[in-house]
């Protein structure tokens, strides 16, 4: 079945047992506001079932890849809004005695649009002010980001050549953009998204950082592997 939304040209497909966006193909000037809205609704539509499935499976890619094997600080999210589940990867993450998880911190440094706090399983967590939890550690204490090793990306939508939508706030573009003139420093970039986020053209802006790789629970995607 196929539809229209917002002028964008929609291929759906059953997931069972809801009914889903498979592509989205660009046929006139993309509303970034309306396909946030549409790629939300839909991983929202995933039954905790899924949600649980997907979670395990990226995990395991991950744990598995590369890509960790010289990480020592890993920055993670707590996902929320049906985003790709965090939690088994955090916890297996602690169990590895040279790897330390950190978390977003927006109420951080003047100097910077996001720091990152050292969360272990017994952090206090304190909500920012978009009532997302951060570990309730000093500012003082926080790490910039260019001294993480690896960072997992939240995302709404991702394309097959690495470019990523995220929910417009710019924090973690503005955050790596010294990317840009540095493209292999640290850290690593990793997108984190279900596959039914898969879109297939994104336009990709000048402040966009683009990512080194990308998990869903079908695959790991590189790109830009340093």
């Amino acid at each position: 079945m196929n539809l229209s939304v917002s002028g964008i040209f929609v291929q759906t497909a059953l997931y069972s047992p809801f009914t889903f966006l498979k592509d989205l193909f660009f046929m006139t000037q993309l509303d970034p506001s309306a396909l946030r809205k549409t790629l939300r609704n839909l991983r929202q539509q995933l039954t905790q079932h899924q949600q649980k499935t997907h979670s395990e499976q990226a995990c395991q890619l991950l744990i598995h890849a590369s890509l960790l094997t010289d990480a020592c600080k890993v920055a993670v999210f707590l996902s929320q809004d049906g985003e790709l589940g965090t939690e088994e990867l955090i916890q297996q993450l602690w169990k590895n005695s040279n790897t330390e998880v950190y978390l977003p911190a927006l109420e951080t440094s003047p100097n910077w649009h996001m720091g990152f706090s050292l969360y272990k399983p017994n952090s206090k967590l304190i909500p920012n002010k978009f009532n997302i939890l951060e570990p309730d550690i000093p500012v003082s204490e926080h790490l910039s980001g260019n001294m993480m090793d690896l960072v997992i990306v939240p995302l709404v939508g991702f394309d097959k050549a690495g470019n990523r939508l995220g929910m417009g706030g710019g924090y973690y573009d503005r955050t790596f953009e010294f990317k840009h003139q540095q493209p292999n420093a640290k850290p690593l970039l990793v997108g984190w998204a279900h596959s039914c986020q898969h879109v297939e053209k994104l336009p990709n802006e000048a402040w966009d950082v683009p990512l080194n790789a990308l998990v869903t629970e079908q695959e790991i995607l590189y790109w830009n592997k340093k």
